[in-house]
């Protein structure tokens, strides 16, 4: 009998052994930094053993290499899809779907490195706040085509004391066989922080904007884009390097990473490097892991944009203006013909004005500053290399302007008489009909492009002559579609761009300037961007870069929303890609759930990487089956 407690006491022993030693065995799933310490990663907030939040995986793909129990316990209860969870590292390439694992590679990968204050990561579409409390992740996972370039943020927070001398740099990215995407294809910023008075009036509808407060917005680069020399020591007064951060606070910092185009030069795989962050007070590193797909995105953005209708404000030239745009896959009003051939093969120039020689100017009133001949437009076109879309831009919001038909008429039939590459621009409500002949059964307008925020687009498909694009403007409407306002989030600008122009059928973007700054070439051009147009405050409005004489650079730097717009056209060409292809039924099926609609559209920035995921792989000829019906797994 006395054996009896003794069995008890050691069937309690196994019982306890197993409750303590299978949490351990998940918490080293989860997170393979742990290096086989159970109890957890002891991280830099708090001295007690972390363990990973459960939404973390979602973020993550479940590997062969898991026990079949765990692999079907936790695929019934996460659903994770397009993600990895594996013992070796975290595998962004690996695709996932019901019980299909597509893509599987194991590739070590070296974890972070604290540097005894926080070192996170935030995604590209969210904007960090100053005193926003750090996240878990702790690595960068990545996946586009050649051609394309992708973004992150790494975000450093102060401890107590602060930091000071922080600095951020980009090792190479080492591939399959190889292969290695240079350092210098990675491109820096320091995310600069500004206070701005909310927009006033929005319209009242769904998409209101964030309000009052402080946002990161101004790229303040490493380098100067143009000569690729630091800005540090550059004479600027306000420079990316050695920045103080006090404590409590943030300092995000924006990645560019561009995918060099040729198969030959950067064959597909995962890639891997690192961002290191040094400080007075110690440094610290994150992993990048960048997975890169079997195509490559067109030199040429299949999406039109015009991006400014004014000249550039000083000290830039139209050159100048020119490449801060073209950088971001955005176009400015019109480029300089000597430099059309090298800015198509070098930034993938796809469109340009001809109205640096003749200034169109129609008004309401029916007066004009010119109506060039065929000949004479004949003329401006032959400066140009063959084949670039060419067009003015006549009519600017000419609704209800009866007296202005003539000349566009006339303009429109002189033009399209010189060369069918060339077309006519307006800004409108909606398409006016009396445009729709000019006199030879041609619309006397080409590009027809709306104010969406008027919700007046027209029935799909568009058929009553020339194409449909968007346009924001300081008119906010009636509040419910995307605005490009400091107080409205990113999405706004990347989802008009990308998936909201693409299932609208709108062939390209237009937005009235990018540099509108509001104290000329200074640093109050940077701090303050509180405009008040149309006579309401519009906080950012027609500000999109930032003058370069602050930062001592050749050239403007970039705002968040000018990448964000860059991302959409990214995001677009995926949806051509697929549309050139004969699929444009499921681009359809993929994008019209998230975008809807002018007034019906997803704020979540969760589904708009997930649908870009999705079209990519559809690209890339990775198959992502439905989901099988089966009984569930006991």
């Amino acid at each position: 009998m006395k054996l009896l407690p003794k069995l008890f006491v050691a069937f309690g022993v196994v019982v306890a052994a197993l409750i303590v030693l299978a949490p351990c065995n998940y918490f080293l799933l989860w997170k393979p930094s742990l290096q086989g310490k159970c109890g957890g990663q002891t991280t830099f907030r708090s001295p007690a053993p972390y363990r990973p939040h459960l939404a973390e995986l979602r973020r993550h793909v479940v590997g062969k290499n898991l026990w079949i129990a765990q692999y079907r316990w936790l695929r019934r209860r996460f659903k994770a899809i397009g993600t990895t969870l594996s013992l070796v590292r975290e595998l962004p390439s690996t695709a996932y779907e019901g019980n299909v694992v597509l893509n599987e590679e194991k590739v070590p990968v070296v974890g972070p490195v604290f540097a005894g204050f926080p070192i996170w990561v935030s995604p590209r579409l969210i904007r960090v706040g100053q005193t926003e409390t750090p996240t878990t992740a702790t690595s960068i996972s990545l996946s586009g085509a050649r051609g394309e370039i992708l973004d992150s943020q790494v975000v450093v927070t102060a401890p107590e004391g602060g930091l000071t001398n922080v600095n951020l740099s980009a090792s190479a990215l080492t591939g399959p066989a190889g292969a290695a995407i240079a350092a210098t294809n990675v491109t820096l910023y320091r995310e600069h922080y500004i206070s701005v008075k909310g927009s006033a009036s929005y319209g009242g509808g769904s998409n209101p904007p964030l309000g009052t407060g402080t946002y990161a917005e101004p790229l303040i680069p490493f380098n100067d884009p143009e000569t690729g020399s630091p800005l540090c020591g550059a004479g600027g007064v306000l420079l990316a390097c050695n920045a103080s951060i006090t404590a409590g606070q943030n300092q995000p910092y924006w990645i560019d990473i561009f995918i060099p185009r040729g198969s030959a030069n950067t064959p597909p795989g995962i890639y891997t490097g690192t961002i290191s962050v040094t400080s007075t007070q110690g440094n610290g590193s994150i992993p990048v892991s960048l997975t890169i797909w079997n195509f490559e995105l067109p030199m040429q953005p299949s999406e039109k944009s015009l991006l400014t209708g004014f000249l550039a404000t000083a000290p830039q030239t139209t050159t100048t203006l020119d490449k801060a745009l073209m950088r971001n896959r955005t176009m400015g009003w019109y480029d300089v013909a000597a430099n059309a051939s090298s800015d198509i093969t070098t930034f993938g120039l796809n469109r340009s004005g001809l109205d640096s020689y003749f200034f169109i100017g129609i008004q309401c009133s029916g007066t004009f500053s010119s109506v060039p001949t065929a000949a004479q437009t004949t003329a401006a076109a032959s400066n140009f290399p063959a084949g670039l879309a060419l067009d003015y831009y006549a009519a600017d919001e000419l609704n209800g302007c009866p007296a202005s038909y003539a000349p566009i008429k006339t303009l429109g039939m002189n033009s399209h008489a010189a060369t069918p590459r060339v077309s006519i621009v307006g800004t409108y409500n909606a398409p006016d009909p009396n445009l729709f002949n000019e006199g030879d059964g041609q619309s006397a307008i080409d590009h027809w492009v709306l104010l969406d925020s008027m919700q007046r687009w027209p029935k799909l498909p568009f058929t009553s002559g020339g194409d449909l694009w968007s346009y924001v403007s300081c008119n906010g409407g009636f509040g419910n579609t995307p605005e490009w306002t400091i107080d409205f989030p990113p999405i706004n600008e990347r989802i008009q761009s990308g998936f909201l122009n693409w299932t609208q059928g709108a062939k390209g973007i237009l937005y009235s300037r990018p540099d509108g700054w509001t104290a000329g070439n200074a640093i109050g051009s940077w701090n303050n961007v509180n405009t008040n147009a149309c006579g309401v405050s519009r906080p950012g409005s027609e500000i999109l870069i930032y003058p370069p004489g602050p930062i001592g650079s050749t050239e403007s730097a970039p705002g968040i929303r000018l990448k964000s717009i860059r991302d959409g056209i990214q995001d677009y060409e995926y949806a051509q890609m697929l549309q050139n292809t004969g699929q444009g039924a499921f681009v359809t099926s993929t994008l019209l759930p998230i975008a809807t609609s002018w007034t019906n559209w997803t704020k979540s920035e969760a589904a708009i990487e997930r649908a870009r995921l999705t079209l990519g792989l559809r690209i890339a000829g990775v198959a992502v089956p439905s989901p099988r019906r089966k009984t569930p797994h006991r």
